[in-house]
């Protein structure tokens, strides 16, 4: 069985869409970095104009995907009488500070929605529910939208861009053995040798590929992939003497001086910030 380079990730760093807006858009509207979330729209029937504050202006003449994985302020433009047909949702992503899925994700992604794979069905089902009123209907929408955001990171992956990281690695079909290995496992006892078992390849062949398609060794990716599982099980309320066991560390000091290593904190003094900056 080929190994699923996805669920790991989504098990421990989730993301959660709400619809806000479905319908007929007529002239302008803007959606605003200050809420915070990422935003994904559906353009289904007309024109539609998106323009951003990084400098970005498109022009949408089919149906299309439009994606802005983190908070940017960016605006449509329909024409005022005929419109445009859209479904937009907010996303938020658990985590957002360490969250890898997001940080792997691009800043803004767009495609055409017939370029998506196997979607049509889905698709097809979710304008059904945004164009309608039924019962459940924003519920229904929001898990519409999250299964169209994991066939986006699929579509991502399997596109293997020319960018180095997470995503690219993915999709490489030894290191993505390796990777689902880590990500599901983070509590065993990984070396070199076992990583390279994993992937079938010699220990120096899966050095290099892993650090030229990741970005760093092997060795630095695991261990911050603990410590960002570890923070994960923190914030979901997991005791602290039980973390360090649960990510792959033999001692309670060890995750400790890790822990500090690479957020810079204690994790008691981390939660403390985390939960201050919340209540301000």
């Amino acid at each position: 069985m080929t190994a699923d380079p996805l669920s790991p990730l989504l098990s421990r760093f989730s993301a959660r869409a709400q619809v806000f807006y479905t319908g007929n858009l007529c002239g302008q509207a803007t959606f605003d970095a200050d809420q915070d979330v990422g935003f994904l729209h559906l353009l289904r029937d007309g024109r539609l104009r998106v323009r951003d504050d990084r400098g970005r202006l498109t022009t949408l003449s089919q149906p299309t995907l439009v994606f802005y994985s983190r908070p940017l302020t960016h605006s449509f433009e329909t024409d005022p009488d005929a419109g445009a047909d859209v479904a937009c949702a907010s996303v938020a992503f658990d985590h957002p500070a360490f969250n890898p899925v997001m940080q792997a994700l691009p800043a803004y992604f767009q495609c055409a929605l017939d370029e998506l794979d196997d979607t049509r069905a889905l698709l097809d089902l979710l304008f059904a529910e945004a164009f309608a009123q039924r019962p459940a209907r924003d519920e229904v929408l929001n898990r519409l939208f999250e299964l169209v955001l994991i066939q986006l990171l699929r579509t991502t992956i399997a596109r293997r861009g020319n960018d180095v990281g997470l995503l690219r690695a993915l999709a490489h079909p030894q290191l993505g053995r390796a990777l689902h290995a880590m990500h599901a496992h983070p509590d065993q006892d990984w070396s070199l040798a076992s990583l390279a078992r994993e992937a079938a390849m010699s220990r120096s062949s899966f050095a290099e590929t892993f650090r030229r398609e990741v970005g760093q060794a092997p060795g630095e990716y695991l261990a911050r992939w603990r410590i960002t599982t570890a923070q994960a099980l923190l914030r979901r309320g997991t005791p602290l003497k039980w973390v360090g066991e649960r990510v792959g560390y033999a001692s309670q000091a060890g995750f400790l001086r890790a822990f500090r290593q690479f957020v810079g904190a204690s994790p008691t003094q981390w939660l403390r910030a985390g939960d201050d900056a919340q209540r301000a």
